[in-house]
């Protein structure tokens, strides 16, 4: 008994300095609260009825899922007018949710549009962001390392040069960061410079984003602009009759 209990003794010290994801995967494991953050992935503030609704829930109960997000720091409210708005609380939260689907049971396969092009928080994810990435490796504009992307100074230029200037030092956020797609099981380009690309994309329509879902579209402008700009080709989407 002396010697169990001095094993425990030596043992408790290590447990209790080991993480304790117990709680968060708690938070993780109600259908419900994963469906209003995945809305939430689109990078916008929602309403609290807008997310009871698409999680098919009442307001009431959304606030209860809520309540629990918050107490997590898996998301943040701000009041807007009489409204009070959801968005998730930071990238990091975005990155560990599509890492967690990378992990997931396969559930229902996405749309063939969400897997193409969506938001990812801030950044592009799905087939167009891999394909975009790989061709700035291919130019030598982005360097992968062992888990990570490194911009090269001709990325950086060309993001200046499209009105999306990013500084180099002076934000806490990472410069860049690879992020694991949740559809095409290879990383995408996150961080402050995936975030500066994605805007691009938006501002110079490139991609429109779809209603009610974090999906985006690629425009004619945009399927022009990827074989101009970054030798990207994709074919012109048929025409309905």
């Amino acid at each position: 008994m002396r010697y169990k209990c001095a094993m425990s003794r030596r043992t408790d010290p290590v447990r209790r300095r080991a993480p304790d994801i117990a709680p968060l995967a708690s938070v993780l494991a109600d259908p419900s609260r994963v469906a209003m953050l995945d809305v939430l992935l689109d990078g916008g503030a929602h309403a609290i009825g807008a997310l009871a609704r698409r999680a098919g829930v009442t307001p009431a109960t959304a606030s209860s899922h809520l309540r629990k997000l918050l107490d997590a720091e898996l998301v943040v409210v701000a009041p807007e007018g009489r409204e009070r708005h959801v968005r998730l609380a930071s990238p990091d939260v975005a990155e560990l949710l599509e890492r967690l689907a990378t992990l997931a049971v396969p559930g229902l396969a996405p749309s063939v549009q969400l897997r193409f092009a969506r938001t990812c928080y801030d950044h592009l994810a799905g087939v167009l962001a891999v394909l975009v990435g790989n061709a700035f490796v291919a130019r030598g504009w982005l360097h992968r390392t062992t888990d990570n992307f490194e911009p090269a100074p001709a990325l950086l230029d060309w993001l200046a040069a499209h009105d999306h200037p990013v500084p180099i030092t002076g934000a806490r956020r990472p410069l860049s960061r690879a992020c694991v797609d949740w559809t095409e099981r290879v990383p995408h380009l996150a961080g402050r410079v995936g975030a500066a690309l994605a805007l691009v994309f938006v501002d110079h329509g490139w991609v429109m984003r779809v209603r009610a879902s974090r999906a985006l579209r690629l425009t004619e402008r945009g399927r022009l602009a990827l074989a101009r700009e970054l030798g990207v080709t994709l074919p012109a989407p048929r025409s309905r009759a």
